[in-house]
């Protein structure tokens, strides 16, 4: 795998760890008011860092909002 693929997974794993990520998704208005949770938690600085947690806090979002509502709200 290249280097820039296990830096995403990096930092993906390290959002997965954070303690009350889980609860963090489920109880929040917008995915925006996770991000800035996850990346407060982590310290990220940097675009492509924050820009690797939004992407995996969309996804977390939609595949849990998505299963508690099924596919038609």
């Amino acid at each position: 795998m290249g280097k820039v693929k296990n830096y995403m997974m990096d930092i993906e794993e390290k959002i997965f760890g954070i303690d009350g990520f889980e609860n963090k998704i489920s109880e929040s208005e917008n995915t925006s008011e996770v991000k800035s949770w996850v990346n407060e938690q982590l310290g990220l600085k940097s675009h492509f860092d924050i820009g690797i947690a939004s992407d995996v806090v969309d996804n977390c979002w939609n595949e849990f909002w998505g299963s508690v509502h099924g596919p038609y709200g």
